[in-house]
């Protein structure tokens, strides 16, 4: 039976099973950066550069805003994958690989050479490829969120039409062949990205935080502790889904040491309207890349065996 699943957690499913596949492999152990590290961090300061990068240049060669490179560099010098040392007569830093990200430079390349060479003949290779190619973008090749504590793409969703946040800027895609080179996650990745930013393009909540948080909960309060996944609810109401109305936090009348959590009116509302929005977008996708190429990618999806994987993959790279 085909999987009806949505077109974006069919591709969060496969990129988190492929991830980890990448992540297990021999020689790839805990003093490795995880490939979203690498991927949006370390890969920009080793990719063809002897001498690293300036800080300024990596949120252009990450696909990433401005705030999250500057909190991606803390969190990959403290983890010493990378240096950031300040420029001579200048304010901005300088980063380049340390021993430590010089070693992932030589092993994740590799690992990833070898998970591309396994799907090279699939078809999801060539379906992803096909797609890609027509974005007028270039995206992460590991999803990313607009900031540490904004879980959209490149911000927007929280304000009246959408606009992105000032601290992303667009990286137009260039001429000629840009997919070829790319390993297998990156087209997930892109592909993800890019229906999100679709999504949130008219939608007041960020697509992450409704598929890995709010389609846990309801209007009925639950105890907070029992809400799966990085929820990042914390009952002090300076949390995001508190902060913005989405969610509150009660004491449980019974034992007033427990928390419960509930939707407010507005939470509710977005969960009620998710469905439709991604059965739109999609229908968008079908129009603008083919019919075609699109019901193929989700035939292609559906038929890779995956674990347990969030319905949205995102990496709080700031962690390291």
């Amino acid at each position: 039976m085909a999987d009806t699943s949505p077109l974006p957690v069919l591709l969060s499913r496969v990129l988190g099973e492929l991830t980890a596949e990448v992540e297990s492999a021999a020689g790839v152990g805990p003093g490795m950066p995880s490939l979203a590290v690498w991927s949006n961090v370390v890969r920009c300061v080793a990719d063809g550069r002897a001498d690293g990068i300036g800080e300024r240049a990596l949120p252009a060669a990450a696909r990433i805003s401005r705030r999250l490179a500057t909190a991606a560099v803390t969190g990959s010098t403290r983890r010493e994958w990378i240096t950031a040392e300040a420029e001579a007569g200048s304010k901005a830093r300088h980063l380049r690989l340390t021993d430590a990200g010089r070693a992932a430079a030589d092993v994740r390349p590799a690992r990833l050479g070898v998970l591309d060479a396994e799907w090279k003949d699939r078809p999801l290779r060539g379906l992803l490829e096909g797609l890609v190619s027509q974005f007028e973008l270039e995206l992460p090749q590991f999803p990313a969120s607009y900031g540490t504590a904004d879980p959209s793409a490149i911000g927007g969703p929280y304000t009246p039409g959408g606009k992105h946040g000032v601290d992303w800027k667009p990286v137009p895609r260039r001429e000629g062949d840009t997919v070829s080179s790319l390993p297998l996650t990156a087209l997930l990745s892109q592909a993800l990205v890019a229906f999100t930013m679709d999504y949130e393009r008219a939608f007041p909540w960020p697509l992450a935080s409704t598929a890995n948080v709010l389609v846990h909960l309801a209007s009925e309060p639950r105890p907070l502790a029992d809400v799966p996944g990085d929820h990042g609810i914390a009952g002090n109401g300076k949390s995001l889904l508190e902060r913005h109305l989405i969610a509150t936090v009660t004491a449980d009348p019974a034992n007033p040491k427990r928390k419960l959590v509930a939707l407010t009116d507005r939470g509710a509302a977005v969960v009620h309207h998710h469905p439709a929005r991604l059965e739109a977008v999609e229908a968008e996708w079908r129009n603008r890349y083919r019919d075609a190429l699109v019901a193929g990618l989700r035939q292609a999806l559906g038929a890779v065996p995956t674990n347990d994987h969030p319905d949205h993959v995102v990496s709080p790279l700031h962690r390291g």
